[in-house]
Formats: C-alpha cells, structure tokens, sequence
C-alpha cells in the first residue's frame, strides 16, 4: 500500500506517479497521483478496470487520450474520464513532458497493481514494451481481476491466462511485486524523484 508522498516509476513506458491521496487515509475511496508522463511515453496497453473510474487532468503538456472509441487530445484545463468497464489508453506524442493529476475511485488495490506492473518495467523483468512473461502475467491477472483487464474477450484472457495459473503458483510465483529501490526501507514521505524532476504541488 503506498502512502501520500510515496513515488513509483515505470522506466519502460516513461510514467512516473507521485502519491497525493492514498487509499488509507479515504477508507478505500480513492487514490490520486500527480503523474508525469514523459516525451514519446505512453501507457503499456489499452486496458479496462471494470468496478473503478479513472480520472486525468492535464497540468502542463498535452496528451492523446484514448477513452472508447473517442481520440481525445487532452490539453490543461479539461478532466477527461473513463468509466467502469470502458478502454483507455494514455500517450504523450509530444517533444516535452506532461504532467497531470490522476485518480481512481473506489481506490480498491490500484496502488498495488501500479507498483507491481511498473516495478517490473523498471527492474527489467518485461519485455522493452513493458509487457511480463506469460507466467507472470497470469499471477498479475489472478491477483487483480478486479482492478485492470486486457481489452481481449475475456473468453480469450481466460484461454491464456488460466492453464498457466497453476504452474505460476506451483514455482511460487506472486501476483504482486515490490520493485527494489523500494525493498529495504519503503519510507512514505523521503521518497526522492528522479534527478531533473520535479512534480507540480496542487491544492486539492
């Protein structure tokens, strides 16, 4: 479970999240981020959480948003939202980074399965696409049916994804993953970013 001040990075796809609200202190209402999305990054793949709505509000930069069937390409100002069940997709085509506010409600363990995924990535466990070995990702989609889905049928993930289920518990394989940086200490609020980053402080 991250805390408000935690940071957490995917290397692979550029994302990088600073916790502002975590799921502890709203009773598993919401957790929200300021996001940095760098130049020529992107999310991993188009995906649904489908008991959760997700949030972005753009600060700085713009961003292609793909919610639906809608390109969006999202500029400050404006919330985008992409409801229950509905796909969506992040990229950031552009020559600088953007930075943006994001949140999930209900929270339910998306702190977990951001810092699993992008604790991967960064600790070269994925393929350059940021994407886990077959094994895996049959743990990952066990551990959080409830919080991320592929856009596939789910009679396809099903078809992939289960047979493999048994072997990746049988070798001990878990459906979460602390990334290293983060192993020894976990400390909530001395988290260090980046060097050259800096995240915006918004009011709430």
């Amino acid at each position: 479970m991250l805390a408000p001040g935690e940071t957490i990075e995917n290397t692979q796809s550029g994302e990088l999240a600073k916790v502002r609200t975590g799921r502890r202190e709203t009773a598993g209402e919401l957790v929200e981020a300021d996001f940095l999305l760098r130049a020529g990054g992107s999310v991993a793949a188009a995906h649904v959480h489908p008991f959760q709505t997700e949030t972005f509000q753009v600060l700085e930069g713009e961003v292609h948003i793909r919610i639906g069937d809608e390109e969006i390409l999202a500029v400050p100002g404006t919330r985008y939202v992409a409801p229950p069940g509905v796909p969506h997709r992040m990229m950031n085509h552009g020559s600088t980074d953007a930075r943006l506010i994001s949140s999930a409600y209900p929270a339910m363990r998306m702190d977990d399965l951001l810092e699993t995924f992008w604790g991967l990535a960064t600790d070269g466990k994925t393929n350059r696409w940021g994407h886990p070995s077959p094994l895996r990702a049959a743990a990952i989609a066990a551990e959080f049916r409830d919080e991320f889905r592929l856009t596939w049928p789910q009679w396809a993930q099903d078809l992939v994804f289960r047979p493999l289920l048994p072997l990746a518990r049988a070798i001990g394989m878990p459906g979460t993953y602390v990334p290293r940086s983060r192993r020894r200490l976990r400390p909530a609020a001395g988290d260090r970013l980046p060097a050259g980053i800096e995240l915006p402080e918004v009011a709430p």
